[in-house]
């Protein structure tokens, strides 16, 4: 008995030794092809920055002819269209980043070659001839899908291939911002709203390094963004009250974005189910033709912009806020219209001329032009991109450590102020999900790509379980947990006496409760606020808001004026229900 009892322990204690062995082998082999594959996208962003300026000069030559310039928008989108689709196997175009998260989210961190050799093509002729985009879009699809393609060639578990994916993303935003910490902290924030993947700081520091050494050895060393001073600003009162303000506004601006690039981006759709062919991306680029017309710093990357703004190079309110407005909805017709590029630079040109308004506004010595308008720049990247640690390090890594604390503080401010609003969409979930809640956000993605129009025509009524079990608010905490025992159910509803939904409660609040309590009235205990649903709701747009809220969980209600408890949609029944009804087309 005790021979038995030792072996096992034995065996117990070796089985853990040997697992910590494997962990801490797997993790220094990773590290290493991490940097190794940091050192190939690093000469793979450098050819594509020289094909970037390669169309961008020939288009600064056309520019000497003023009819010919104005209709380069009028090139760009069609033409970067028409690549997507004749080369790309994912035909949609758009944002890079958008691709990358919706593979490491969905398709295991695979990208298809062929995506990625047209989409980082389709975007540089896209921002090259006058379209308002960032580099950083295909910079992160080109570093992450070369990652991934490789990975896969070598047949690396799936797992492993959805790390490396995201860690050669940020080896490839390293290299063109010539920013490796940004990369690195973007690389942790950008999966979740809420979250960080902190399993990746180790191959994301390992790629984004030697990333940015090559890039920078062939590009050069210098910031990609131009400003004339390095002052250290002294901090007082006012230069902390005012990034409070600053943060608010940031946040309400990014709020309008992307609102506006959601709409916009439901207008495209809409136009395209009517028109098909060139006709959206020939209508975008006439489009972005007038706006240049009207406001050309609202066009092309706009890193010249920035550095403007950081100097209060600005001094008409009334036309800086006007190119605001202009950037977008210029960046927001661009990616929806049949562009490809990225939402990154956008976010920070807005942020920098919204500073430079907000110089305009205050009383002069209050606070300096340049550090308002980094704390704008590190202010709307947080709020629309959901990455309040990567907005901090991008100034202080282009713009100088003196701006740390203000953009700290308006980046945070704006953060909160935003809420769960972002510009990927439910693509970018709150948090990490339980595999219940991933599974369902998966299904629902294919769904909305890949199914016939029968699941989008059923309603709650049809899948929801009827008479659910559910606890009344009258009986007490040790009566609900004795009832409990009957049924293998985490969670439970709860309902008055007329049968009214109130809310509900888990297994675990209820045991948490103190003994002394349990003779209280479930209507006493704090109970959680239901999410609610009636029966003639689409199905779908139930699932989409359980993966938004990241719920497991929908309570069907007769009416929402009564909220009669009539039934139940669990995460299970939803995936069930899917899987039943997928009809996936022949070329899925």
């Amino acid at each position: 008995m005790r021979f038995s009892l030792l072996q096992s322990r034995l065996g117990y204690k070796l089985s853990g030794k040997l697992a910590r062995y494997v962990d801490e082998k797997e993790s220094l082999e990773l590290a290493i092809f991490s940097s190794i594959l940091g050192a190939g996208i690093g000469l793979a962003i450098s050819a594509f920055i020289l094909i970037f300026h390669i169309i961008s000069s020939t288009s600064r030559l056309l520019m000497q002819w003023l009819p010919v310039y104005v209709l380069l928008p009028v090139i760009g989108i069609p033409t970067a269209y028409a690549i997507v689709h004749s080369f790309s196997k994912d035909k949609r175009t758009g944002c890079g980043t958008h691709k990358v998260l919706e593979a490491y989210h969905i398709k295991s961190g695979f990208i298809s070659i062929r995506d990625i050799v047209s989409k980082s093509m389709a975007s540089s002729v896209t921002i090259g001839l006058g379209g308002s985009a960032g580099l950083e879009g295909p910079s992160l699809l080109l570093g992450g899908g070369l990652a991934s393609w490789v990975a896969d060639k070598l047949g690396m578990k799936p797992y492993i291939i959805r790390r490396l994916m995201l860690a050669g993303s940020a080896a490839g935003l390293s290299a063109v911002f010539k920013a490796p910490l940004t990369a690195i902290l973007f690389a942790l924030e950008i999966p979740y709203k809420r979250d960080i993947e902190k399993d990746l700081f180790i191959p994301a520091l390992c790629s984004s390094i030697p990333a940015y050494m090559v890039a920078s050895s062939i590009l050069g060393w210098e910031s990609i963004i131009e400003f004339k001073q390095q002052v250290v600003y002294p901090i007082t009162p006012w230069s902390l009250a005012i990034p409070l303000v600053e943060g608010l506004a940031s946040g309400l601006i990014a709020v309008v974005f992307i609102e506006i690039f959601i709409r916009i981006g439901s207008i495209a759709k809409r136009i395209s189910k009517n028109q098909k062919g060139i006709v959206l991306p020939l209508l975008g680029g006439a489009i972005l033709s007038i706006i240049w017309l009207v406001t050309p710093e609202a066009m092309g990357i706009g890193y010249d912009i920035v550095s403007r703004a950081l100097s209060g190079a600005f001094t008409s309110i009334p036309y800086a806020s006007l190119i605001i407005l202009a950037k977008i909805i210029a960046t927001s017709i661009t990616l929806n219209f049949g562009g490809s590029g990225g939402l990154f630079i956008p976010s920070i040109v807005v942020g920098a001329l919204l500073g430079n308004v907000l110089y305009l506004v205050i009383p002069r010595g209050l606070c300096d032009s340049y550090l308002l308008s980094v704390s704008g720049m590190a202010a709307l990247m947080a709020a629309s991109n959901k990455t309040l640690l990567a907005s901090v390090a991008f100034v202080a890594e282009t713009c100088g450590p003196q701006s740390i604390i203000p953009a700290t503080i308006s980046a945070s401010i704006s953060y909160m102020v935003s809420g769960m609003k972002s510009l990927y969409g439910d693509i970018q979930p709150p948090r990490k999900m339980a595999e219940e809640e991933k599974a369902l956000e998966e299904l629902y993605h294919i769904v909305a790509e890949n199914t016939s129009a029968r699941l989008f025509d059923v309603k709650v009524e049809e899948v929801m379980t009827k008479n659910p079990i559910y606890l009344t608010e009258d009986i007490t905490v040790e009566e609900a947990l004795r009832f409990t025992k009957n049924f293998n159910f985490r969670v439970y509803p709860v309902v008055d006496r007329g049968s009214r939904l109130i809310g509900y409660v888990r297994i675990e609040d209820l045991i948490s409760i103190s003994e002394y309590k349990r003779e209280l009235d479930l209507s006493s205990v704090s109970l959680r606020v239901p999410t609610i649903a009636t029966p003639d709701e689409r199905f779908l747009d139930v699932v989409k808001r359980m993966c938004e809220k990241d719920i497991d969980h929908v309570y069907v209600v007769s009416s929402l004026d009564n909220a009669k408890l009539i039934g139940v949609i669990s995460g299970i029944d939803a995936i069930r229900t899917i899987l039943s009804l997928m009809e996936y087309r022949s070329d899925s």
